[in-house]
């Protein structure tokens, strides 16, 4: 180690209020054998792990969604994941960092503080702020008892294995909870109402039929994020709105299972064309395209109807005709 490593070790340990005194009993510690190499893997393969789970969990909600809409009859369908998704996720990242804690607690004393020293003099490359704020707080909660650097270290790691441990569990009864009170969701749209599922046996669905529905908000526009978006969306009398547009169909194609819903609105209901806060242009020929086919189609005639084009709007619409 150069003195240049060795100055910058001594500001960090500095810069997270431990005692001058312990600064070169700590700086002057080597990681481990594979320290580095053994958590990289362990939290990598937890990150792999949480994404499959849901990517796996996100794919089990759609075909639950999929498979009640056709057994109903439905004509379109959507699903949502819960909250209890991002719990899953951070009860998997607790759970990775509490063994890395409680694994490098059991490799022996000289290596567990070894392994500890250098985890704390390390400098995170990313979300330096909130990292330094923890171990900050994990430094003052265990310096006070501490008799030397040797004992700051074994406190330093057991309360690393504890606060971890703690946070997987929380987070794990956090997930719980949001599984119970915000679950996933599935919704189906049949000819006359939209149904809404919670993804829980006992739950009960509620329903909005079309005939208390007051606007319809459509348009057909090229959003910087999402591309290509067809916008069906039914404003409800109860302040409720459900966007159809983005509804996969249960059998058959999204524009046949739009037009029987639209013959089931109420008569004379209010239109109104898409607009968002960036300006976005309401309709475009190539999103025309895309969800209807070639411009001199059948189904382009069909598809202008259903969204309620004007002979203005369809003039200025440049590549349509």
């Amino acid at each position: 180690m150069d003195d240049k490593e060795r100055q910058r070790r001594l500001a960090r340990l500095a810069y997270l209020g431990i005692p001058q005194g312990f600064h070169a009993a700590i700086a002057e510690r080597a990681p481990p054998r594979g320290h580095s190499l053994m958590h990289a893997a362990i939290i990598l393969s937890s990150i792999g792990l949480a994404v499959l789970a849901l990517v796996g969990w996100s794919r089990y909600v759609a075909v639950v969604a999929e498979s009640a809409a056709e057994a109903a009859g439905a004509q379109l369908f959507d699903s949502d994941l819960g909250l209890e998704s991002l719990g899953g996720l951070l009860t998997v990242l607790f759970a990775a960092g509490w063994l890395c804690s409680w694994l490098t607690q059991r490799r022996g004393s000289e290596t567990a503080r070894n392994g500890t020293a250098y985890d704390l003099i390390h400098e995170p490359a990313k979300n330096k702020a909130i990292t330094d704020r923890v171990w900050r707080w994990m430094v003052a909660r265990q310096l006070p008892k501490a008799q030397d650097a040797n004992d700051f270290l074994d406190r330093l790691a057991g309360g690393m294995v504890r606060y971890l441990r703690r946070a997987a569990l929380g987070s794990l009864a956090v997930t719980i909870i949001l599984f119970w009170f915000v679950p996933a969701h599935y919704y189906w749209a049949t000819d006359n109402a939209i149904e809404d599922h919670r993804l829980l046996a006992w739950s009960q669905p509620s329903s909005r039929s079309f005939l208390s529905a007051i606007t319809v908000t459509t348009g057909c526009p090229t959003l910087a994020r999402d591309g290509s978006t067809l916008v069906y969306s039914i404003h409800f009398s109860d302040g409720t709105d459900a966007d159809l547009g983005s509804w996969q169909p249960v059998r058959g194609e999204r524009l046949d299972a739009l037009e029987k819903i639209a013959s089931h609105l109420p008569l004379g209901i209010a239109h109104q064309r898409f607009s968002n806060a960036i300006g976005s242009a309401p309709l475009e020929a190539d999103c025309l395209h895309q969800f209807a086919g070639p411009p001199d189609s059948e189904r382009t005639t069909r598809l202008l109807k259903l969204l309620n084009v004007t002979a203005v709007e369809k003039a200025s619409l440049r590549g349509l005709l």
